[in-house]
């Protein structure tokens, strides 16, 4: 394949969107796609200002795009969303560098979503791993601290663990499917709900009847719908803030707000706003919005806010009301986000998502070697967790047997 030219693009301006969405649009991912990742950049959520220098890698032959995958130049860790920090304490302790390093992802967004997209007809095992030499490549000649995959599509995890130069690491997440025990879809939320056991069940109706008595009523907007809803996206964006406000310095503030109010620019479709309103109050007035993207077969959660604190309005908005469109539209996932013990509760099992390292220093490598290993059993003992509190009659009738805890915490 010596007809094959790598080289990185400072931004996806540089690419041209129909190139680039031959590449992604297959994947059915709206996270990958030219409009979601140009958004990010431009405006200016992903920048280097905010920690995140853009370097997409291109592979072309005869001038013809036939393999790319996002990469960001990171100097830290904020937003990555694989809680490493404690590990690069540790190697400054060893006088030993840990960044700046080359990281695959989509940005800011803990959804297992990120791949090497490749063109129809070429062989997609070899040029990914030619896109991962090359990647590896460059950050060496660049002075690099390492090369880092996270939140990495699970069709893409044999490949990356075949290639034997990474270290793996395990992280806690979420994921809605629809299907019962039997394989058979739930068909609605009713028949969602019925494979609940009778007090899960009683719970959730309680919590959706308690907002109807309470005057509000929730829906989802479609993209075309909400763009055209005067101070509808401005509102998305002031709840956004007002969340994150709650938070102090641990906020979770990666996009701001031109990334809301831009979004009919970029991306005229495949984003939704899952929406709760005081009785006939207009669609620019909500109580509270919940910002979700729909991909093929997989709807994605991400950020919510409300006007006020209102019993029942979370679960409302970012759980039961969008796995009731997910049925509607016969998707067949819901990735919610992370964290929360109240989703292994509604239903939402627990999966466990890997990055990948490849540190070039070698203490820093014996460093991963030893923590990595102790914190995916810590990972997967929070999932073991997580999953006995599922709401469904054949899981809480099954004895689970006590996961094992251990090892170095993940998180801050």
């Amino acid at each position: 394949m010596s007809d094959l030219l790598p080289s990185f693009a400072a931004s996806m301006r540089e690419v041209d969107r129909a190139e680039w969405d031959a590449l992604a649009l297959p994947s059915g991912s709206p996270l990958l796609s030219w409009g979601f990742l140009s958004l990010l950049e431009e405006s200016g959520s992903v920048s280097p200002d905010t920690g995140w220098t853009p370097a997409h890698l291109l592979l072309r032959r005869g001038g013809r795009l036939v393999a790319a995958a996002p990469f960001y130049l990171r100097g830290d860790s904020w937003g990555d969303f694989v809680f490493d920090f404690e590990l690069a304490e540790a190697a400054e302790s060893l006088r030993a560098p840990y960044y700046p390093k080359l990281v695959g992802m989509v940005p800011a967004t803990p959804a297992p979503a990120w791949k090497v997209l490749v063109a129809e007809g070429e062989d997609e095992a070899a040029l990914s791993a030619l896109v991962l030499a090359a990647a590896e490549e460059t950050a060496r000649a660049s002075g690099l601290a390492g090369l880092q995959l996270n939140w990495v599509d699970p069709a893409m995890e044999p490949l990356i663990r075949g290639s034997g130069r990474f270290l793996e690491w395990s992280h806690q997440g979420f994921l809605w499917r629809d299907g019962d025990a039997a394989g058979r879809s739930y068909g609605d939320f009713p028949g969602y709900l019925a494979a609940f056991s009778k007090n899960m069940r009683r719970n959730v109706l309680r919590e959706r009847e308690g907002l109807a008595a309470a005057g509000i009523e929730s829906r989802v907007l479609g993209a075309r719908e909400a763009a055209a809803t005067p101070g509808l996206l401005a509102k998305m964006a002031d709840f956004y803030e007002a969340t994150n406000d709650k938070f102090g310095p641990w906020a979770a503030r990666f996009f701001n707000r031109d990334f809301f109010l831009r979004l009919p620019e970029f991306l005229p479709e495949g984003w939704l706003l899952s929406a709760g309103y005081e009785r006939g109050a207009p669609l620019g007035e909500p109580l509270g919005l919940a910002f979700l993207l729909e991909g093929e077969e997989r709807l994605y959660g991400r950020y919510w806010g409300a006007a006020r604190p209102e019993p029942g309005l979370h679960f409302e908005l970012c759980y039961y009301r969008p796995i009731e469109y997910a049925l509607e539209r016969g998707l067949s996932s819901f990735d919610p986000g992370m964290g929360s013990e109240h989703k292994a509760r509604r239903g939402f099992r627990s999966v466990l998502s890997p990055s990948f390292h490849l540190a070039f220093d070698r203490r820093v490598a014996a460093l991963l070697k030893r923590y990595l290993p102790l914190a995916s059993e810590e990972a997967a003992a929070e999932a073991k967790a997580l999953d006995r509190e599922l709401p469904f009659k054949e899981e809480r009738a099954r004895p689970v047997a006590t996961p094992r805890r251990g090892g170095p915490a993940t998180r801050r």
